[in-house]
């Protein structure tokens, strides 16, 4: 007897707390899957729990480190059916088959950053002007290259982020926009040929894949001792990887990109070794992304200022937009590494 009212015991306690964590949420379960591949990952993971636990919302968060553990934990945290999940995709095209489980349990999905692609289960998209970048990029060549007075002939060399992140084709079609007509012109010359996003993506982002490939360039098509004037990088970390093949054979620093804002990137640009970059403020996307989740879980109306770019496929998503920055030696010292 003393043994069944001790349990009794257990299981009302077990449902009370149980309760009171439900009340204490008010329901407001949000689930949050992220990539741990950098560590801009982490912190914008860790600033939208912050946040949302701030107002008293409950977070389950997952870092995963390869597309597969992802789709696992993804499926995972459905399971739970929280009120709202938010995705930043390893691979854009490879959560279809997971997030029929959030349609079927009638679970929003905010894809942050990288659009996720081929399923209509994505509610809403939260992400930079991923199109603005790539433009950006073609312009500030354009620019400092002097393409539209006359400048060149330049040799230049392209490089792009990851095939199965939807951004980096973004980037690289619009940069290519502005570009591939000086190509064509002859202003700019690509030694190597390689100017198709195919050709010149770097797998996963990875900078050591990046420095095979600047080595490659470097030895093959530059080996007469051409110079490289111009190189589009997709982000700092390859600026930074490029730039050191560069050195090593005492050539001279070409003008380049990168994107991120990366405090080594900033001190390279103050340094006059990295020509720019793109700077996107994680604090004001992680904001509007906490906004969007907040309305998403309360029934209301997020922020959206974008309802044509993005067809994943399947659909239009609904997409609040923020507005990069081009940072480079004339207002480097105002920015905050």
């Amino acid at each position: 007897m003393v043994k069944k009212i001790f349990i009794g015991a257990l299981l009302l306690i077990a449902i009370a707390i149980a309760g009171c964590s439900d009340e204490a949420s008010n329901g407001r379960v949000v689930a949050v899957s992220f990539p741990n591949t950098t560590s801009s990952w982490q912190r914008n993971g860790d600033s939208i729990k912050r946040f949302l636990e701030e107002d008293n919302f409950t977070v389950d968060i997952q870092f995963a480190g390869s597309a597969s553990e992802q789709s696992s934990q993804i499926a995972e945290l459905l399971e739970k059916k929280p009120k709202c999940i938010v995705i930043g995709a390893i691979d854009g095209e490879g959560l279809v088959d997971v997030l029929e489980k959030a349609k079927e349990y009638e679970i929003p999905v905010i894809a942050f950053d990288r659009i996720i692609k081929n399923t209509d289960a994505v509610t809403y998209y939260a992400s930079y002007d991923n199109e603005a970048i790539g433009e950006a990029w073609g312009m500030y060549f354009e620019a400092a290259l002097n393409l539209k007075g006359g400048g060149g002939p330049y040799n230049i060399e392209f490089f792009a982020g990851g095939p199965t992140d939807n951004n980096a084709h973004l980037f690289h079609k619009n940069m290519m926009a502005i570009l591939d007509p000086y190509i064509k012109s002859g202003k700019l010359i690509c030694r190597s040929g390689q100017t198709d996003f195919d050709s010149v993506a770097v797998a996963d982002w990875n900078s050591s894949n990046a420095r095979t490939r600047i080595k490659t360039l470097l030895d093959t098509y530059y080996k007469d001792g051409a110079p490289l004037q111009a190189v589009v990088s997709p982000n700092d970390d390859i600026a930074g990887v490029i730039l050191e093949e560069i050195r090593a054979r005492n050539m001279a620093a070409p003008l380049i990109s990168g994107l991120d804002a990366d405090p080594a990137a900033l001190e390279r640009i103050k340094a006059g070794q990295q020509t720019f970059t793109v700077g996107k403020d994680p604090d004001h996307l992680t904001a509007k992304c906490v906004r969007m989740i907040k309305a998403v879980v309360e029934g209301t109306q997020p922020d959206i200022n974008d309802v044509k770019t993005y067809n994943n496929g399947v659909k239009i998503v609904p997409a609040y937009l923020c507005t990069p920055m081009i940072i480079d030696k004339t207002n480097v010292d105002q920015i905050k590494g």
